[in-house]
């Protein structure tokens, strides 16, 4: 694959290259001449089905694409659309992200990029084309970070969403204890992203917050960036709960253990706790190591950020509301459901568990 990314013309031609080899083999598309008046999409196509009827397809080229610009792309294409019904509107581009296709897509818009993603929907004549392509861009441009993945990050993501803004991004790193240039690329990225909202100034005003956990979720998950370690409990849960109880010393309940204590669901199956040292927790709690049936997780975490901002429920030490989400939005089996259940009672609850 080349070094750099295909130009407008490029894209333009291969998104009409792509469209024609998706369609099924009795339909058709053609290309309307190129746009020449102010206020037009960059290119129009039209699908035929075989009974004769025709959609439309507006499509709009950018050479880059971010969350943040999805919004003014589609609205753009909105108001060429009034010349032309029925219609499709197609935003392009060398290399679209997963954010920024979700983003196109609840705008109702479809969209396709040089790497194969596709998503293109009508209803006159009905049709449906979804395509994956890359997962990663190859054109990554010289952004210093592109990931939420590793410790300083993590450390980052919290503090934006454990701690209410307006604030500067000075005055968080001081508040979090997060180094500055942790905080400031991290803040970077969430903006690139459409994320977080920042005054023409510099301070953040306003933070996604759901759509940062989600965002964290992509790049983190609770059984691979934290040491696992599996032990039973042969008298269960509850037995463990009530002895956990007693114990002193830093620890953290997560996972589903913790989540029944925040909205609860179900009996959790399986406990799961952060702490220090595994070896001498299994041994104060008197866990039996196994590969199989176990019903006790003790992990060793990335980083020491989730003991910070801890809360005690039912005479658990649990982690932060965040920290809880983003591992159960990671964590198996019905984990993630419950991950959606605990952003519901975040969404109602924010003074609970958000610092202002």
């Amino acid at each position: 694959m080349a070094t750099t990314p295909p130009t407008r013309q490029q894209t333009i031609k291969q998104v009409v290259r792509d469209l024609s080899a998706l369609l099924p083999d009795d339909w058709s598309l053609r290309t309307d001449a190129p746009a020449r008046r102010y206020r037009r999409p960059d290119f129009t196509a039209r699908i035929e089905a075989p009974d004769g009827t025709e959609q439309v397809v507006l499509i709009e080229c950018k050479t880059r694409m971010t969350p943040r610009a999805v919004d003014a792309a589609v609205h753009q294409l909105q108001d060429y659309a009034d010349e032309f019904n029925p219609q499709t509107l197609v935003i392009a581009a060398p290399y679209l992200t997963e954010m920024t296709r979700e983003r196109i897509s609840e705008l109702g818009a479809n969209y396709i990029d040089s790497t194969g993603n596709v998503l293109l929907r009508a209803n006159r004549p009905a049709l449906l084309i979804r395509q994956a392509g890359a997962k990663k861009d190859p054109w990554p441009s010289d952004e210093t970070l592109r990931s939420l993945r590793g410790r300083g990050t993590a450390r980052a993501v919290r503090a934006v969403l454990d701690i209410a803004p307006p604030y500067g991004i000075r005055d968080l790193a001081a508040r979090s204890e997060v180094p500055l240039g942790s905080l400031s690329r991290t803040v970077d990225l969430l903006d690139r992203e459409g994320l977080v909202t920042r005054s023409p100034r510099g301070p953040i005003t306003d933070v996604d917050w759901p759509r940062v956990l989600r965002r964290w979720a992509k790049d983190y998950d609770v059984a691979t960036s934290n040491r696992v370690a599996t032990y039973l409990e042969p008298r269960g849960v509850p037995a463990f709960a009530a002895r956990l109880a007693t114990e002193a010393g830093r620890y953290a309940a997560t996972g589903a253990f913790a989540a029944q204590r925040f909205a609860p669901i179900a009996p959790a199956r399986i406990a799961a706790l952060y702490v220090d040292d595994v070896a001498d927790w299994a041994d104060r709690l008197e866990l039996r190591a196994t590969d199989t049936g176990a019903n006790v997780w003790l992990l060793e975490p990335y980083d020491p950020v989730v003991f910070d901002r801890t809360t005690e429920r039912d005479n658990i030490t649990c982690v932060s509301a965040t920290q809880l989400a983003v591992d159960l939005l990671t964590g198996p089996g019905r984990d993630p459901a419950e991950g959606e259940e605990l952003l519901e009672w975040m969404e109602r609850n924010e003074d609970a568990w958000r610092s202002r």
